[in-house]
C-alpha cells in the first residue's frame, strides 16, 4: 500500500508539472489575442504592414515566384492606399 500511494503521488506531481508548463507556454498566445491591432489607417501603420508582407514575399521568391509577385503587388497597393 505504501508503494502504491508513493507511486500515485509521483504521477500526480508529474502531471501537475506538465499541466503547469503547458499553461505557461500558452499564456503569451492568449495575451496576443488581446493586443490592440496596429493602426493601419495611418501611413506609418500601412508601411509597417506592407514591410511585413514584403518580408513574407521574399521567403516565397524561389519556390513560388508568382505568389511572391502577388504579395509584393498587394503590399504596394496597400501602402499607396494610405499614402498622403
Amino acid at each position: 500500500m505504501t508503494t502504491t500511494t508513493l507511486h500515485s503521488n509521483v504521477q500526480r506531481s508529474r502531471f501537475f508539472q506538465h499541466a503547469t508548463a503547458a499553461l505557461a507556454s500558452a499564456m503569451p498566445a492568449v495575451f496576443h489575442l488581446f493586443k490592440p491591432a496596429p493602426d493601419a489607417a495611418s501611413p506609418e501603420g500601412a508601411a509597417r504592414e506592407a514591410a511585413k508582407v514584403r518580408e513574407l514575399a521574399s521567403t516565397y521568391l524561389k519556390t513560388e515566384p508568382s505568389f511572391a509577385a502577388d504579395l509584393y503587388a498587394a503590399a504596394s497597393r496597400h501602402e499607396s492606399q494610405y499614402a498622403d
